[in-house]
């Protein structure tokens, strides 16, 4: 990372030409860090987005068959050709590009993530939302703006992505700094306490009914925590404010920000603000922030694809709730890869894993279909194991506006899935794929609708006798067929079929 370059280039400059060193002022100092502040809000202010979300219900739901289209909102169209002055006042306060609206809905931070028109910002601050504005910072510090859709969304990270309708010329990506909170196989910690950071946001005036240029208020990184400040109740943790890694920072005297970018001294981000994280209430104490590491930038990664953030699945379960001694299930990821009832799990992907919990965070972290190294102690011996990861079953709301293609009617999911449902005695894996979905009225619906009412209790183990153990496989064995030959098993039954499509 490259912050404080700018110090350091002051410094390096300040010295005298018969190479004598030279202590600068005070005053040098703190006018070279002056600069350097203003140089971080140039650097990453054109990036620095806020977020203002409707969820009135007189903009509409968005369609049931894709939900994540919020679109724009035209008043005069609302107006009507004949409009009375309480249907003129409503369109003018659903207008969210109207800075004034603001007051009326809700709004937090966000950050532009890709040139083309995407936008981060947390999940918590759309879920529910029916429309979407998001206001920037254009050329000449000018106002600018477009309504967007939902890119794609995650409830279990926190994170989302929009997609603006109408891009602003000449957008700029935030550039997101390769942060690392602890030493480790890739190097030491880049983030840690005492750096000094930046925190960007706009400041909106009620009042004055108005967006405020980016603040850079700067303080420093006071802690990485690792663990919620507050007891969470004993049970599976879902979301990443449950168990998640969070940067604790002194920026502010509230943890009221959301969607802020927090960033280095260079205008790199190392974190996203997240209320939601906060465990001293909503108006004292220190702030927290998602870190722009290793599984941030993954899921980040994915959502800009506009695809479903498939977490990992090792096929292990604890000893008791806090070990890491666990039992692998049979014909799972884990016993695939070697593991055996009683090894004790020591590292997932070079990380240290303490806990149960700082299993699930490393392995989800890794993603569905990523091959992990897993260490494991069995009989006072270090195994090394390789694991090629399964999907994670949770039910958290997340939305995806890019979807593989149906083959005749037919979507898959990773076979795990079917071995995680709450709802079936699938008592071990079984190679495959699971049937996520038979669009209705294709010939996969009407092929499956002789094995039973829910063709979701199949796992297709072949296609054209060749086996398929993930989405991906499945989708390239069928992709350009005019027809193909699918093998397939009830787990919870214990029966095979064949059906062929169309």
């Amino acid at each position: 990372m490259r912050s404080g370059l700018g110090l350091l280039t002051f410094f390096a400059l300040a010295a005298p030409s018969d190479g004598r060193a030279q202590e600068p002022t005070h005053a040098q100092v703190l006018a070279a860090f002056e600069a350097q502040l203003k140089k971080t809000a140039e650097v990453a202010g054109p990036s620095v987005a806020t977020v203002v979300v409707s969820k009135s219900a007189h903009h509409g739901k968005p369609p049931a068959d894709a939900p994540w289209k919020l679109g724009g909102f035209d008043p005069k169209a609302f107006e009507g050709d004949k409009p009375s002055a309480e249907r003129k006042a409503l369109a003018k306060a659903l207008d969210l590009k109207e800075p004034r609206a603001i007051s009326d809905h809700g709004y937090a931070g966000g950050v532009v993530v890709d040139a083309a028109g995407l936008v981060l910002t947390p999940y918590h601050v759309i879920d529910g939302a029916t429309k979407v504005y998001v206001h920037l910072h254009g050329e000449g510090g000018k106002l600018t703006g477009s309504y967007a859709d939902v890119h794609a969304a995650d409830a279990r990270s926190d994170l989302a992505v929009l997609k603006l309708l109408t891009p602003p010329p000449k957008l700029q990506a935030v550039t997101i700094a390769d942060v690392r909170t602890a030493d480790g196989k890739a190097g030491k910690a880049t983030v840690f306490p005492g750096k000094l950071c930046v925190l960007l946001a706009r400041p909106y005036s009620a009042a004055q009914g108005r967006l405020g240029e980016p603040a850079n208020p700067f303080g420093s990184v006071t802690g990485v925590r690792y663990a919620p400040p507050k007891p969470v109740p004993k049970k599976t943790p879902l979301r990443h404010t449950e168990y998640g890694t969070f940067l604790e920072y002194d920026v502010k005297p509230h943890a009221g920000v959301t969607g802020g970018a927090l960033l280095n001294l260079s205008g790199e981000l190392i974190g996203l603000t997240n209320a939601a994280a906060a465990g001293w209430g909503a108006e004292f104490g220190p702030g927290y922030a998602v870190p722009a590491d290793e599984y941030f930038r993954k899921v980040v990664g994915v959502l800009r694809r506009g695809e479903e953030v498939e977490y990992g699945f090792l096929g292990v379960r604890p000893v008791d709730e806090t070990s890491t001694v666990v039992n692998p299930t049979r014909d799972g990821p884990a016993w695939a890869a070697g593991m055996r009832p009683g090894d004790r799990i020591e590292r997932v992907g070079g990380h240290r894993v303490a806990s149960f919990d700082d299993l699930l965070l490393h392995v989800g972290s890794a993603l569905a279909g990523s091959r992990v190294e897993v260490e494991v102690s069995r009989d006072g011996r270090t195994v090394p194991l390789v694991v090629t990861l399964a999907k994670f079953r949770h039910d958290q709301p997340y939305l995806a506006s890019v979807r593989p293609d149906p083959v005749f009617g037919l979507r898959v999911d990773y076979g795990s899935m079917l071995a995680q449902h709450p709802d079936r005695e699938v008592r071990e894996e079984k190679g495959g794929v699971a049937v996520r979905e038979a669009v209705p009225d294709s010939p996969a619906a009407a092929r499956f609708k002789p094995l039973g009412d829910d063709p979701r209790a199949w796992l297709v183990t072949h296609v054209d006798g060749t086996p398929v153990g993930a989405p991906a496989e499945f989708y390239k064995a069928a992709a350009g067929r005019p027809k193909v030959r699918l093998t397939l098993y009830d787990p919870s039954a214990k029966r095979a079929a064949e059906v062929t499509l169309p």
